[in-house]
């Protein structure tokens, strides 16, 4: 197994700088899958310390589809100008800058993050552009919050630095906060933060002459009009870099002093070659304390009860929904209401018509057509949602005799899996998340089409034809895992989303050591030999699977580890492994063991494997189920004693 830690959550770094945003949320325990940032210095720093993938790309050059899909999205934006020029006139560098604003809205739009982290210079606040942005994520259904956070107060640093920070989520049940300040007394003394060794000569090279000092007391000395003058905080002046006087010596605060004051560790790597260069890429780098402690609080808010994790579905289908309005020509708002208990309100402008979408997502059949009748009441008596069309979209069965007295009684059109299906057709990305997110087989529903229809039909190429390419071109080895991880879950909702539904990535065991890839649980009402014969048999509910982006053929060694996971009283008895080349002899014999002595079924599967399970999917001749029940055959068939 590979050596991670137990956090799962994920952030996607824009701007990233030498280096401390990323550290701050590699220390609260996130998992940094992307970094861009333009400058080749501040990229060398970076690569020097972090073991992530950056890229060389400033944000106007990003596009969204070039950020993977994370938890968070974090941005420094504290390198950008004043926004708003003299006279109260925006000038063509304000406007540029303000563009910077409107790539992150285009970005929180596309990817839709579940969080987003902004740090920004405290001018901001101050210019239109701000109150723009801010109603633009409210329009994205983003609750946010943005405070001015003075970093003494927040690490103990004795420093001026003030930032503003913006945070925001989509979840609106737990909303993210900021952390409490530390006391007044609890400031750090300057000594902890200075070198006692031999530094540069150049430190020392001070003109005297430009100094007032009235006491003998460690402290900084930052220049003011003409002089360095004694503070007890040091400020970042680009011009006059601060001093530092201890124990009665006084030198240039050194690259490293300062690194510290912003939160690096004293590990960290410097480049020296280009001081001034250098003095400036710290000074508005955010501190990596400060951030670490906002990004715990965002973590915290990612942490989810029970009761979310059983809406967690709702909330997948809600996006998915979103996602399908996204990409239809008419213009979509988010959150008319947001107060209800009723799901997302999505206003929806189709040519000449306006239409008010309730989505809805219900677990069980059971209560379920009693609570969307009064869903339907309740539309109805909404006097805000008058003056729209209203469509109620769920991702059950609902029966034509509902739908017919919620449109006749209500006014309220009912769309459910039949005519979503219908709809998702011309999207496959889509279709296959919604049919893997389903919790029961849809083996014998025939889509409809939705009454009203109010699209015109889109011809797309199915996006399910690039998926045998892609897994081509990712290369065996540690450096590509991730994305073999990815891909191979993307296979397995197209060519198993008929059959498995929960779709729980990257699970760790209660005891942290140990963590699986994936755990699927099999849909109610799935009638095919295989898994017939895996819940009948193997008293399994929940299949396990690994993802070996190895170069060479899996061994008896990851059999042995996976079969830790496999319990029968968790009604987990069958794992699947994929690898690139498949497994090994040894493999093979340890899995066969391990079915002859402990009862568990453990399968491997190769690239080859995978490439003709798309291909039984495209052709669609025989289902994909059938290529698991062959398997499984062989296996019992030849079984040795």
């Amino acid at each position: 197994m590979r050596a991670e830690k137990s956090d799962i959550n994920t952030v996607a770094v824009l701007e990233a700088g030498i280096g401390a945003l990323s550290l701050g949320f590699k220390q609260a325990g996130f998992q940094v899958k992307a970094a861009f940032e333009k400058n080749k210095r501040s990229i060398d720093i970076y690569k020097r310390n972090l073991n992530d993938e950056i890229y060389e790309l400033d944000l106007q050059e990003l596009s969204p589809k070039e950020i993977p899909g994370t938890d968070v999205i974090a941005a420094d934006l504290t390198n950008m100008p004043i926004f708003k020029a003299a006279g109260g006139v925006r000038s063509g560098e304000s406007l540029r800058k303000g563009m910077y604003l409107e790539k992150v809205y285009e970005i929180m739009k596309i990817n839709a993050p579940k969080i987003f982290f902004l740090v920004l210079p405290v001018s901001i606040y101050r210019t239109p552009v701000w109150s723009e942005f801010l109603e633009k994520l409210s329009d994205l259904n983003y609750q946010s919050q943005w405070r001015v956070i003075s970093t003494r107060e927040l690490t103990g640093f004795p420093v001026t630095e003030k930032r503003v920070y913006l945070i925001g989520s989509r979840r609106s049940e737990r909303p993210v906060t900021f952390p409490e300040a530390v006391e007044e007394e609890e400031v750090i003394p300057i000594e902890k933060f200075t070198d006692h060794g031999n530094e540069d000569d150049w430190y020392y090279r001070i003109d005297r002459e430009n100094i007032q000092e009235t006491t003998n007391d460690d402290c900084f000395l930052c220049w003011r009009r003409d002089k360095y003058v004694e503070r007890p905080y040091a400020d970042w002046n680009l011009i006059k870099t601060a001093l530092v006087r201890v124990d009665g010596k006084i030198h240039k605060l050194t690259h490293h002093e300062m690194a510290k004051l912003k939160g690096f560790p004293d590990e960290f790597k410097l480049e020296l070659t280009n001081k001034a260069w250098l003095y400036r890429a710290l000074a508005y780098a955010p501190n990596v304390l400060a951030v670490r402690r906002v990004a715990e609080c965002l973590k915290d808010s990612l942490t989810q009860t029970h009761l979310q994790k059983m809406q967690v579905p709702g909330r997948k289908f809600e996006k998915l929904f979103e996602d399908y309005l996204r990409r239809r020509d008419g213009i979509l708002k988010m959150g008319i209401d947001q107060d209800s208990d009723s799901g997302f309100d999505m206003i929806y402008s189709y040519g000449d018509s306006a239409y008010c979408f309730q989505v809805k997502y219900y677990s069980s059949d059971f209560g379920m057509e009693r609570s969307l009748r009064g869903l339907c009441g309740y539309m109805s008596k909404n006097r805000n949602m008058e003056r729209y069309r209203q469509i109620l979209v769920t991702a059950n069965i609902v029966r034509d005799d509902i739908k017919k007295s919620c449109r006749d009684e209500f006014g309220v059109a009912v769309w459910d899996v039949k005519n979503l299906l219908w709809l998702f057709d011309e999207f496959a990305e889509i279709k296959n998340e919604f049919v893997a997110l389903l919790n029961y087989s849809i083996e014998s529903i025939r889509p409809e089409e939705p009454v009203p229809q109010i699209f015109n039909k889109k011809e797309e190429k199915p996006e399910h034809l690039s998926l045998k390419e892609k897994l081509r071109r990712i290369k065996p080895g540690k450096e590509e895992y991730q994305q073999y991880e990815e891909l191979c879950v993307e296979i397995l909702k197209y060519v198993m989303g008929d059959y498995l539904t929960l779709w729980n990535v990257q699970e760790k065991t209660d005891n942290g050591m140990y963590r699986f890839d994936l755990c699927c649980k099999i849909k109610n009402g799935v009638d095919e030999d295989f898994f017939n014969t895996v819940r009948q048999y193997f008293n399994t509910k929940y299949i396990v699977f690994e993802f070996k982006n190895y170069n060479d053929q899996i061994t008896q060694k990851e059999i042995y580890t996976t079969e830790k996971y496999l319990y029968e009283k968790a009604l987990r008895r069958v794992a699947v492994i994929i690898s690139r080349k498949g497994a090994s002899g040894s493999a093979l014999a340890a899995a066969r063991g391990s079915l002859r002595e402990t009862g568990k079924l453990i399968l491997c599967l190769s690239d080859d494997d995978l490439m003709d399970l798309i291909d039984m999917k495209d052709k669609n001749e025989q289902s994909t189920g059938s290529f698991f029940e062959a398997m499984l055959d062989d296996i019992l068939i030849h079984l040795e004693k």
